[in-house]
């Protein structure tokens, strides 16, 4: 027996200069600031790792934040790549309220304190609590802390519009200092009316992703999702949404499940959950948010302080390289960077040592075995699931170097992100907000798709969208196939006209949600299979 190849199709074009870019599954994201601003250095960024773009409305105005998304699609289009932008409303702020003193007051453990409505200014016994809602809730032996924990209080009485708390951890509490409540659950909204102007402002230029802060129960993100659909323009795409996990009420009976069922994605908020929750229960929540966004097949992130001292230092803490490599290893989707990025001396190095330690966990032969002992459990009994399982098995058994699913909404590549194959998942919609959206997911390459074709153009003009070119093959499945060969080389998924794809489809196209075809074919594309991997028989 032997084999023969024929010579390459002469239309497949060389690999691209930024072929090799991006050789890593679990994405980055970046939080732009003061640090990184500039065109220069939010490129920098993106050629260093980082995958999604937070812009963080808690601070600077609307006009700097559109800005900044002018400059980052200005960068997409440089590199013909997806790059998705994360809008973070800032949600509810519970402080306390001013005193006397301007260097506040002095807490010693066992006093009583009270908090009240009272405006007057407040001194060693007293200060005011704008916040009808937590004097509501509050119960006896609920817990207040104050100024990020450091200060922790206990509620020992109550009556109308005021409580007593007994002073259990002694510190100083100054003006406007932050309180936590994490032994109850507020009747008040996540979205302040700064958040309700914000979304509006968000859905007018079109950023990708909405993250809720302040969620402590599903209604809260059904609350933001009826906002979006009353107030998106007729013309905008509808941004996927991202709750951040960060008040124990989530916790509460099947409420996580509720709110990932909800939502579009995760935020594993350990800055605010880390100050409501016992320390030593912070890496048991994140594996529990984690696991369970996994089972319902939603991308979760896991942010703050991943790389805390390199704000000042160009290199992590070995604590913090481990905390990065645990959260890939519990099976994260995206990793982020908050401080580190936005106002730290070293921007592009945080984004580079991310990516370092990604690729060598992503190396490691443990972290495979730990993706392939969690697939069991997720297989779900439907005819897509089916599909994007056997397209695993498949790019297992004759070495592909890459799936491809053709999708509208993205859902089919979610499942494929889902199912964690050892091989990139090449995304192609006709939507670039879809393609966008999906650059959370994990293993996913998404295509900046032009005039919502999936159609095949000529090699000369692949690339120029500045002059899109609207080409009506949807229904020549081998024009959109050799469409997709060129993305994979594109994206340098392939290099050899033999490297073979596994791609997944739904027939016809614009069916939302639908998988049901699979078909095997050479990097070279479709019409190369004759010769390429025929066996011949002597």
């Amino acid at each position: 027996m032997s084999t023969t190849t024929s010579k390459p199709d002469p239309t497949v074009a060389s690999v691209p200069k930024m072929g090799q870019r991006w050789r890593k599954s679990t994405k980055q994201i970046a939080t732009l600031g003061p640090a990184a601003s500039t065109p220069e250095m939010i490129e920098k960024l993106f050629l260093a790792g980082a995958d999604v773009f937070r812009l963080n409305f808690s601070h600077g105005s609307q006009e700097q934040k559109k800005e900044l998304l002018e400059i980052i699609r200005g960068i997409e289009a440089k590199y013909s790549h997806p790059i998705a932008i994360l809008g973070d409303l800032q949600g509810p702020k519970l402080r306390v309220g001013e005193f006397s003193n301007p260097d506040g007051e002095m807490l010693v453990e066992g006093a009583i304190f009270r908090f009240d409505l009272d405006e007057a200014k407040g001194d060693s016994k007293r200060v005011q609590l704008p916040h009808p809602e937590i004097i509501e809730a509050s119960e006896i032996g609920h817990v207040l802390l104050i100024d990020d924990g450091k200060v922790k209080l206990e509620v020992c009485g109550k009556g109308a519009g005021w409580i007593d708390c007994e002073v259990i951890v002694e510190g100083k509490i100054k003006d406007r200092k932050g309180v936590n409540t994490p032994d109850s659950v507020l009747e008040i909204s996540p979205m302040t009316p700064k958040d309700r102007s914000d979304l509006e402002y968000m859905l007018g230029i079109g950023v990708d992703w909405v993250a809720l802060s302040f969620v402590q129960r599903p209604e809260d993100i059904m609350e933001i999702n009826r906002l979006i659909d009353e107030k998106l323009p007729q013309d905008m795409f509808r941004p996927a949404v991202m709750a951040k996990i960060e008040k124990p009420s989530c916790f509460i009976g099947d409420s996580l499940a509720e709110i990932v069922a909800l939502c579009d994605g995760i935020m594993v908020a350990r800055g605010d959950l880390g100050v409501e929750c016992a320390p030593e229960d912070v890496p048991l929540l994140q594996k529990e948010i984690i696991d369970c966004c996994r089972d319902l097949g939603k991308p979760v992130a896991v942010a703050t302080q991943m790389l805390e001292s390199m704000i000042e230092s160009p290199t992590p803490t070995r604590a913090e390289a481990s905390d990065v490599a645990t959260a890939i290893y519990d099976g994260a989707d995206a990793i982020m960077l908050s401080a580190e990025s936005a106002a730290g001396k070293y921007p592009e190095e945080s984004v580079a040592m991310q990516q370092r330690i990604i690729n060598r966990v992503e190396g490691d032969r443990h972290y495979r075995t730990l993706l392939n002992s969690m697939q069991e459990e997720l297989i779900k009994n439907t005819a897509t699931d089916a599909i994007i399982m056997s397209a695993k098995a498949i790019a297992n058994t004759i070495k592909a170097k890459a799936i491809v699913c053709f999708t509208l909404r993205g859902s089919t590549v979610l499942r494929a992100s889902k199912g964690r194959p050892g091989v990139p998942v090449l995304a192609i919609s006709p939507f670039k907000e879809t393609s966008r959206q999906l650059a959370l997911s994990w293993g996913v390459y998404p295509e900046l798709p032009r005039s919502g074709s999936y159609g095949f153009v000529e090699e000369e003009d692949m690339f120029n969208y500045e002059q899109p070119v609207i080409e009506k093959t949807t229904d020549d499945f081998d024009m959109v196939l050799k469409n997709a060969c060129r993305a994979a080389l594109a994206k340098g998924l392939v290099s050899d006209p033999e490297d073979l794809l596994v791609v997944t489809a739904g027939l016809p196209f614009g069916t939302p949600g639908a998988a049901n075809v699979i078909r095997v074919v050479p990097a070279a594309g479709p019409s190369c299979w004759d010769g390429m991997c025929r066996v011949d028989y002597d």
